[in-house]
């Protein structure tokens, strides 16, 4: 255990050493920091939606409603039985963790290796393959009850961290903003990123003793930059595969992390007043669930569909006007911060929670019958 211990130790005081020297001088600036624009703050990623059961089990109390996010990297397929469909019980779970502020992000549809599918069957195939077949599936999808879909994507993450700045050209900006790799250069992340950026993995085999993450954390607050945390299953150190009916190799096993070490991270984080991103956000780009309310943003600010919308652009917008728009979702409405009046009558709107992100929020217009049903929720 104690050399186990020592090796957590210095691959972790490794990487802070990397980080330390990718910067020359920090500047620590008076000015009050922006969320989204200036403020830092960690983004966790999930890789492969067959581990959703444990996603849901611990994660959706971990994380919150719109507090704790994270982006979730899903496949069309469950990789780890035998690369079967999903079930409808498996996509509503997602869904679910959409639903509660959460990215569903891609994570090739069948899981293939980049580097090595590109090797033998050439990138137009991996493309077709992996990406445009995953933004297939998604598009089929929706809930079975509420009959929600996915938002639009923003952002893909590399499966086994394979992949070539050939590959990032081809589907960078195209398809996506953001790539999610491993460790690159000082593993630091500006806000508004495109391209590919880093991330640190923090499953059981290479965190076991979370403080070795503070120096870190603390290093990322003073630089004003984001940082990644990669894992995969979320499962306390107790859990067996076996609940899950699994059968998976000692290297299979190890792409773990407890909630006991998301928590940790979570209270540091917490301490040293940093946000909680997904990786889209650290992009830049702002994502909505209901499709008429993307609509009368893009048509408020003359942004086109092939275009993203960004966050920084709704910093500006202080009144908003969503009247009789069949909007069932305000996914979305966190990212206008500077918004002081705003107008949601005549639509569908249940659920008003997310009214509280914002702090300069003086005027709502909404139906009465419907803040009823809202607050009896």
């Amino acid at each position: 255990m104690l050399k186990r211990n020592y090796y957590d130790w210095r691959y972790w005081n490794h990487l802070y050493r990397t980080m330390q020297h990718s910067i020359n001088n920090i500047t620590v600036s008076n000015e009050t920091l922006v969320p989204y624009i200036s403020k830092p703050g960690i983004a966790f990623s999930f890789d492969d939606s067959a581990r959703i059961l444990d996603w849901c089990k611990y994660g959706i109390e971990l994380f919150g409603y719109y507090d704790v996010k994270a982006t979730f990297n899903v496949n069309g397929v469950h990789t780890i039985e035998g690369r079967r469909d999903h079930t409808q019980e498996e996509i509503d779970m997602l869904l679910e963790l959409q639903s509660n502020g959460h990215e569903i992000a891609h994570h090739g549809y069948k899981h293939r290796n980049a580097n090595k599918y590109c090797a033998e069957f050439g990138m137009v195939k991996w493309i077709e393959d992996e990406i445009k077949k995953l933004f297939s599936w998604m598009d089929l999808q929706s809930h079975s009850k509420n009959k929600e879909k996915f938002r639009k994507t923003v952002s893909f993450a590399y499966p086994y961290f394979s992949y070539s700045e050939k590959m990032n050209k081809e589907i960078i900006p195209k398809y996506y903003k953001v790539a999610r790799g491993h460790l690159i250069g000082g593993n630091l992340i500006d806000f508004n990123s495109t391209g590919v950026v880093p991330s640190l993995c923090i499953d059981s085999h290479l965190l076991r003793e979370p403080s070795n993450v503070n120096k870190i954390l603390k290093f990322a607050k003073m630089a004003c930059k984001n940082i990644i945390f990669t894992s995969h299953s979320i499962l306390p150190e107790e859990a067996k595969w076996e609940e899950f009916g699994w059968e998976l190799t000692e290297n299979e096993g190890r792409w773990r992390t407890s909630p006991r070490v998301i928590q940790y991270i979570i209270d540091e984080a917490r301490k040293l007043d940093m946000e909680f991103y997904t990786t889209a956000e650290i992009g830049g780009v702002a994502t909505f669930i209901d499709p008429h309310f993307e609509s009368c943003v893009r048509k408020k600010l003359h942004i086109s569909e092939d275009k993203w919308i960004l966050i920084h652009e709704l910093m500006s917008v202080k009144e908003l006007d969503l009247r009789n728009q069949n909007i069932k979702s305000l996914d979305g409405i966190q990212y206008f911060i500077n918004l002081e009046k705003l107008n949601i009558s005549q639509n569908q709107i249940t659920d008003l929670r997310l009214l509280e992100k914002l702090p300069k929020l003086k005027h709502v217009k909404k139906d009465e019958y419907l803040f009823d049903q809202a607050v009896k929720n």
